[in-house]
């Protein structure tokens, strides 16, 4: 039986959303209602906030609030964080140092704090406004009144969870990713969580761990657990589950990777709602 599914949010949940991220297709929905009531626990893991997930499972009526924010750095278990491991600010310094020197092509870098802080290289920048207007609309996080520069070189109590590096094209964010590993590997965890964005946190932070935590915490077995995503960094949770699934929509490593490939979230609830009720030989 499936005990478990853990679902990604950005461009899985979220994909075809409305007005704000938390307002999901009418069928993505529909399928929460479902699994709510089913005897499946639902968890979330994103790269973004921890407050994003707790949001979405609170507002759709889940009583057991389980999520991972960061790609794994924060892990909340009904109330209680069970980890929290921050991205040295040494590693942050030397990272962009390096990306200043040799990517000229960067976008915008940002620190996100493990207490919902953004912190951007330039206040004056596009998508800082961007972010103001998304958290006056939803309340979660807030945009500080410095910079990244500020960060590093002053003492501060902002803990990183964090670092995004946008970058122009896909090509380019892949350059990136190689040389943080080529510059870092040992220190950092590094993935992808979009076309141009390269994700950097603690080392021991990753959305499997997320799910390596609720296997010990619940003992849970892989043919027990479900998960379901649609980038590279989704697809650190398949080792953990027998049951995998990437979007349609996805990228092309997350498919390739994926057992199922589905249309979205609400196609991997009923999969699974199907498949318990064939092993209860009900269907």
């Amino acid at each position: 039986m499936i005990k478990f599914l853990v679902s990604d949010m950005d461009g899985t949940l979220f994909a075809g959303h409305g007005e704000t991220v938390f307002d999901l297709t009418e069928r993505n929905e529909a399928a929460l209602n479902r699994i709510r009531q089913s005897t499946i626990e639902f968890c979330v893991a994103s790269g973004r906030m921890i407050g994003f997930g707790i949001h979405l499972m609170e507002k759709y009526g889940f009583e057991r609030v389980r999520a991972a924010g960061f790609n794994g750095a924060v892990c909340y278990d009904q109330g209680r964080l069970v980890a929290a491991r921050p991205l040295k600010k040494e590693l942050i310094c030397a990272i962009i140092t390096m990306i200043r020197q040799e990517f000229p092509s960067c976008e915008i870098l940002q620190v996100q704090g493990l207490n919902s802080e953004r912190i951007f290289t330039s206040l004056d920048h596009p998508v800082v406004e961007r972010y103001r207007r998304d958290i006056a609309k939803i309340g979660i996080g807030r945009v500080m009144d410095f910079t990244i520069d500020d960060f590093l070189q002053q003492p501060m109590e902002t803990q990183a969870g964090k670092l995004s590096i946008t970058m122009a094209s896909h090509e380019a964010a892949l350059a990136v990713m190689e040389r943080i590993r080529d510059l870092a590997s040992e220190q950092c965890f590094i993935t992808m969580s979009g076309d141009r964005l390269v994700e950097v946190a603690n080392r021991t932070a990753s959305k499997g761990v997320f799910v390596q935590y609720l296997k010990q915490a619940y003992g849970l077995k892989s043919e027990e657990i479900a998960v379901i995503g649609d980038a590279l960094n989704d697809a650190e949770m398949f080792p953990e589950a027998s049951h995998t699934f990437a979007m349609q929509s996805g990228s092309e490593e997350a498919k390739r990777l994926a057992k199922h490939l589905v249309m979205d979230v609400a196609e991997c609830i009923d999969w699974c709602l199907e498949y318990n009720r064939r092993q209860e030989g009900t269907f």
